[in-house]
């Protein structure tokens, strides 16, 4: 009777064949197949899609519909916003790191309130890159740290966590989102449905269960790739009137990683998809 052999975890294949993440890192970390963004890896396999292209591959056709016709109606408004969430980014990357932290004006109601978030974690392990020589393998030759991670099927994700550090004694996880709106944890079911208000906390409970589902995957991928286990999570939301943070427990974070499996295994059975590489064309 054959029995089936687990497959390796990022972490194990650094420690026997460190060579591989070598010429992992010998590139840029990331290309892009049909449209969508992917990751070198070292498993071996064709380029890795990103948690965010997992995301949005499995949306509702209806979900993707609504997006498309958002983005329509609201020229430029998506690029400004991922103008803005890449600036507070780099701001929060360099206050981690000590280094001095120059805040656009443009956006400097979306720093205010910030720092003492950040103040919270006692210790830095990773800001957008990973900060000690031991997690370098993490780190591609265009400076992107990512952490892989994959199924028992071999069904494999990427992602860049924005910070893991210690807070209040246990390993975090953070994600740091930049919005117009605030975020909400609970479905507005105290609203008159259809209200401008209701309006505004379902969508901040949609993108509060969207930040969740990748906490969840980049949790599993830091346990393959670094072999740390993540005790808590946090979701930081930078908006114009004021910064919000929601903590997220190691049970959430145990749901969100099952919920996650599920989405990557509907991703690869999906009968549509077909990607094609050909390293040649990249």
């Amino acid at each position: 009777m054959e029995v089936d052999t687990p497959l390796p975890s990022p972490y194990e294949i650094y420690q026997s064949n460190p060579e591989i993440y070598e010429q992992v890192n010998d590139k840029d970390a990331r290309i892009v197949l049909n449209g969508k963004r992917h990751y070198h890896n070292p498993f071996g396999t064709k380029p890795t899609p990103s948690v965010t292209t997992i995301i949005s591959e499995t949306a509702s056709e209806a979900n993707k519909k609504k997006l498309e016709m958002w983005s329509k109606n609201n020229p430029g408004v998506k690029e400004a916003a991922a103008e803005r969430g890449t600036a507070i980014h780099s701001c929060m990357e360099m206050y981690l790191k000590k280094e001095e932290v120059n805040v656009p004006p443009e956006y400097s109601d979306f720093w205010t309130g910030m720092e003492p978030m950040l103040d919270q974690f006692e210790e830095v392990i990773w800001a957008e890159t990973p900060l000690y020589d031991h997690h370098q393998y993490c780190l591609s030759s265009d400076e992107v740290g990512r952490v892989w991670g994959r199924n028992n099927e071999g069904f494999s994700w990427v992602g860049s966590p924005d910070i893991i550090g210690v807070a209040n004694g246990k390993l975090t996880l953070a994600d740091l989102k930049t919005s117009a709106k605030p975020y909400c944890r609970w479905w507005p079911k105290d609203l008159e449905k259809g209200s401008l208000e209701w309006r505004n906390r379902l969508g901040g409970y949609m993108k509060f269960n969207k930040c969740c589902l990748q906490l969840g995957a980049y949790a599993l991928g830091i346990e393959q790739t670094l072999n740390m286990k993540v005790q808590q999570a946090a979701i930081l939301v930078s908006t114009p009137e004021g910064t919000q943070l929601f903590k997220i427990t190691r049970n959430h974070l145990n749901s969100a990683q099952d919920k996650w499996l599920k989405v990557v295994n509907e991703y690869y059975t999906s009968p549509e998809r077909e990607e094609v590489y050909d390293p040649g064309l990249i």
